[in-house]
């Protein structure tokens, strides 16, 4: 999960990553089932660079 800082005036992004992304991030490991829960949170999104961006999504 990579936390990016929230524009002026505007709310943070959470985007989510597949382990092999090869966009460093820095951030904490998750589990499927807790990625899978963290992108039902707004602002929360899959990476479109990597496998995230096949996890299931509501």
């Amino acid at each position: 999960m990579q936390h990016l800082p929230a524009p002026a005036g505007g709310p943070g992004r959470r985007v989510i990553h597949h382990e092999s992304c090869w966009t460093p991030t820095g951030d904490a490991d998750l589990t499927l089932d807790q990625a899978l829960r963290e992108l039902t949170r707004p602002g929360s999104e899959p990476c479109t660079a990597c496998d995230a961006r096949h996890l299931p999504t509501p």
